[in-house]
């Protein structure tokens, strides 16, 4: 009996990227991690000290900026890509794991359109989720709704979980615990000030 896919979005969306998409060799940023509300008494050991390490990923064609999980650095790929379909621009955070790069876990995509436009075309009812909108543009994310089709056992029909319960474990937590919390720290770059 298989178990349930916990991941959130119902409807798969597939983007086509042309062959000329180049993963890129991205910088990452230190940002200290914030500290929760409830925080309790301070830890008393020194492992238990350690503050989780965030990592800044700042777009170098938008200027807009995410704040990413340390593990991020070690389980994902970027690419970029301004060849869509409906969008005239799109960071992709693709899944790696032991080598093997997957597919996505993330989308941010930016839309040549107004607020206004993004509503009477439906998009505010599709995947799509709306981050921001400035300047006649919208920026928006996806996440999958379904595991990899590689994690599919021989009979194509369900999930090997037993083959890939690591690999499903961790894509399920990055999805699930991690995305909300990193599309909150979206922000975009600041329009120098008119005179």
């Amino acid at each position: 009996m298989s178990k349930p896919y916990a991941f959130r979005m119902n409807i798969l969306i597939i983007m086509l990227l042309s062959d000329t998409n180049q993963a890129r060799s991205v910088k990452f940023m230190p940002v200290p991690a914030r500290k929760p509300k409830s925080a309790a008494k301070k830890p008393t050991s020194k492992s238990a000290a350690k503050k989780p390490v965030n990592y800044l990923y700042r777009d170098p064609v938008y200027g807009f900026s995410i704040t990413l999980p340390d593990s991020w650095k070690t389980y994902t790929v970027i690419k970029t890509s301004k060849k869509l379909a409906d969008a005239e621009y799109g960071v992709f955070f693709l899944f790696k794991y032991k080598g093997k790069v997957y597919e996505d876990v993330l989308n941010l995509l930016v839309f040549k359109m107004t607020l206004e436009q993004w509503r009477n075309e439906g998009y505010d009812e599709s995947p799509y989720i709306f981050l921001a909108e400035r300047g006649g543009r919208i920026y928006a994310y996806t996440v999958p709704s379904e595991l990899p089709g590689a994690f599919l056992d021989e009979t194509g029909f369900d999930y090997d979980y037993e083959k890939y319960k690591k690999e499903i474990d961790l894509l399920q937590r990055m999805v699930n615990d991690e995305v909300p919390e990193i599309v909150k720290t979206f922000k975009l770059k600041k329009m120098p000030a008119r005179r």
